[in-house]
């Protein structure tokens, strides 16, 4: 048997070619295999900053240690011995500073 004649499993779906008139729009900067995902732009601390967290049901102050590029978790040296604390920022926990910021 070649391997063109070989079994597919179920969940393999051979590529449909679409006639142009049938195809998604594409958007400009995007392939048509791979569309851009939606970007969230989540609040940005630096490093130092006093901040306040509120994660399942765990609340307190600390200070920033560091953070991903695209600020999405962040760690953070906690107040009252409870350690540094890694925070996924948009999955239910909620960062907010506590330095007055000018304006």
């Amino acid at each position: 048997m070649s391997w063109q004649n070989r079994p597919r499993p179920k969940e393999f779906h051979e590529r449909v070619h679409l006639p142009a008139n049938k195809r998604p729009p594409v958007v400009a900067g995007t392939s048509h295999s791979r569309l851009r995902r939606k970007r969230t732009r989540h609040p940005r601390f630096t490093v130092g900053e006093r901040v306040s967290f509120l994660d399942a049901g765990l609340s307190g102050t600390g200070v920033v240690d560091a953070m991903t590029g695209d600020h999405s978790i962040v760690w953070i040296w906690a107040d009252g011995g409870l350690g540094r604390r890694m925070f996924f920022q948009g999955c239910g926990s909620i960062i907010s500073s506590l330095e007055d910021h000018p304006g």
